[in-house]
C-alpha cells in the first residue's frame, strides 16, 4: 500500500511544507505504518524524537519493519500502542502533532484535541491532512464519512486552533498546519 499510496500523495513533500527543525518532537497520532514517520524521524534528527501512536499493533508490526530499514531511525522513534485519545505521551512535550486520515474517524473531537493540547508545547503547531470529500474510485473511505475542508476547519477552530497554512497535500486530501488561537480564552 505505501508504495502505491506515494504514487498519489508524497510525504516528503507534504512534509518540505511543514519547515520541520532537528532536534524537534513531533508526535505522528494515528501512525499506521508509518507513512509519515518514517521521513519524520530523518527530519528531526538524532537529537529529535518522533512518539509514533497506533492503537492497532499490527500497525506497529508494520512500523517496526519499516524502520528496519532506516539507519538511525529505530533510536528516535517511539512507538506506543495507546489510543490517539489517551496516548501517554508527556504533558507540553511536542513542537509537532501531526495527525494523517484520522480526524473524520474520531467519535469525539473534543476529547481528542484536549489530548492534543495536553502534549503540545506552548508554541506548538498542529498538523491535520485529510481525505477530500470527493469520489476517488474506491480510494478512502466512504465519502459520508470524510469531512470537507470547511467542516474540519470548524472542528478545529471550536478547538481553540486557528490555521495558519493550507498545505498542498496531494491530489486526493487536503492539510492545514494550525497555532493555538490566543484570542480565545482559555
Amino acid at each position: 500500500m505505501a508504495a502505491d499510496r506515494k504514487e498519489w500523495q508524497n510525504p516528503d513533500e507534504i512534509l518540505d511544507q511543514l519547515k520541520i527543525k532537528e532536534g524537534w518532537s513531533v508526535v505522528d497520532l494515528g501512525c499506521g505504518p508509518g507513512f509519515f514517520t518514517v521521513p519524520l524521524s530523518k527530519r528531526v534528527g538524532k537529537n529529535g524524537k518522533v512518539f509514533a501512536v497506533d492503537s492497532d499493533s499490527v500497525m506497529l508490526h508494520h512500523l517496526e519493519s519499516n524502520l528496519q530499514n532506516t539507519a538511525f531511525a529505530k533510536s528516535i522513534v517511539e512507538m506506543i500502542q495507546a489510543d490517539v485519545c489517551a496516548s501517554g505521551i508527556p504533558s507540553g512535550c511536542a513542537d509537532m502533532v501531526l495527525f494523517a486520515n484520522l480526524l473524520h474517524d474520531l467519535d469525539n473531537q473534543k476529547i481528542f484535541f484536549d489530548e492534543v493540547t495536553r502534549m503540545l508545547s506552548e508554541d506548538g503547531r498542529i498538523v491535520d491532512i485529510d481525505w477530500q470529500r470527493m469520489n476517488t474510485n474506491a480510494l478512502g473511505p466512504p465519502l459520508d464519512r470524510r469531512l470537507s475542508e470547511n467542516q474540519s476547519r470548524i472542528i478545529i477552530r471550536e478547538n481553540g486552533y486557528r490555521i495558519i497554512n493550507a498545505l498542498n497535500a496531494g491530489p486526493y486530501h487536503y492539510g492545514f498546519i494550525c497555532e493555538r488561537d490566543r484570542s480565545k480564552p482559555k
